[in-house]
């Protein structure tokens, strides 16, 4: 739990609209900005941030280096659920309180998993391969309703993804390193520990992965896993491109031993246009945007405004993230 502290100083490492700004302003909060738009190299610093006490940044690629000219910072708000940059060793052992934005593009990512299963599904990246030649040919297509979906890190994301599978008559798998009991608001058929990761890969028609990149995720789904998958199966990647090891992925797509895939990260972002990936017929490609809706910053803003009062008060903050898990 924070201290108490009446006028907070932000050092807010993005470009935030001027109504966010105005209503941290409300809050008696103080701020300085290097404005970074997501997918830019780091900026600067071009401030003098001794004296900040809180940090708003992407937490995704941001190093944190910036701590060596603020020894005051008590907390960060990460932009992003994921923090694959922020937790070096040297945050994850100081007493700075990480928090991210956990919830708040689950639904945008569920309807894009949705959407990327629909398409493989309806055989659409084979349709539109053949629009672009002017070819009129039948394309391999299956069926959503009665299929099983595996998700593999059944966290908020896994259960927005649940809800939607099941209105289209889908069976659903939950997987996630401390399985729970299902409650009546659980809408998986099952859940189960990641010691039943093999099972779970073998059953689904469409596994889902929306796992965060941690040393026990990293290169989790190799070609020996994906080996386990029916050949008439899809995989679906919205959580991290290092889970999993992509030139044995795309040497089984080519091989056609699983059906397809959808990829919205990757290890390298963006993708380089040489990559082989950009050439499998079998495979649909978004560019790290499944979070992305005209309404997700609006839901980061709100989580990020609480917490400042949170944090005035010396109350607890909202998704605070367990710095040794990751998450």
């Amino acid at each position: 739990m924070p201290s108490e502290v009446d006028n907070p100083i932000i050092y807010i490492r993005r470009s935030i609209p001027q109504k966010y700004l105005d209503k941290m302003t409300a809050l008696g909060a103080e701020f300085i900005m290097d404005p970074w738009q997501y997918g830019d190299p780091e900026p600067p610093i071009t401030q003098d941030i001794k004296d900040c006490n809180i940090v708003l940044t992407l937490g995704l690629t941001d190093s944190l280096s910036i701590l060596q000219q603020a020894s005051q910072i008590k907390w960060v708000q990460s932009l992003s659920v994921g923090l694959d940059a922020l937790l070096t060793e040297e945050v994850r052992r100081s007493d700075i309180i990480i928090t991210n934005t956990k919830g708040c593009t689950s639904i945008p990512i569920a309807e894009h998993t949705i959407a990327m299963m629909a398409g493989l599904a309806r055989g659409i990246p084979f349709m539109v391969r053949n629009q672009l030649n002017n070819s009129w040919a039948p394309t391999p297509i299956t069926d959503l309703a009665g299929a099983t979906v595996g998700i593999i890190g059944y966290g908020e994301i896994g259960k927005q993804i649940a809800k939607r599978a099941k209105a289209l008559d889908m069976r659903v798998i939950g997987c996630k390193k401390r399985p729970s009991f299902l409650s009546k608001e659980d809408l998986a058929d099952k859940i189960v520990g990641l010691d039943q990761l093999d099972d779970v890969i073998a059953e689904s028609d469409f596994l889902i992965l929306a796992l965060p990149s941690t040393p026990d995720t990293y290169h989790l789904i190799n070609q020996e896993k994906l080996l386990k998958m029916k050949r008439t199966s899809f995989l679906i990647n919205i959580g991290r491109g290092n889970t999993i090891v992509e030139k044995e992925l795309i040497y089984l797509l080519k091989e056609q031993k699983i059906a397809g895939a959808a990829l919205d990260v990757f290890e390298v972002e963006p993708l380089p246009r040489e990559h082989p990936i950009w050439e499998l017929d079998n495979v649909i490609i978004s560019p790290h945007n499944a979070f992305f809706s005209p309404n997700t910053l609006d839901r980061y803003m709100e989580v990020f405004l609480e917490n400042i009062q949170r944090f005035k008060e010396g109350k607890d903050l909202i998704n605070v993230v367990d710095k040794q898990l990751g998450y």
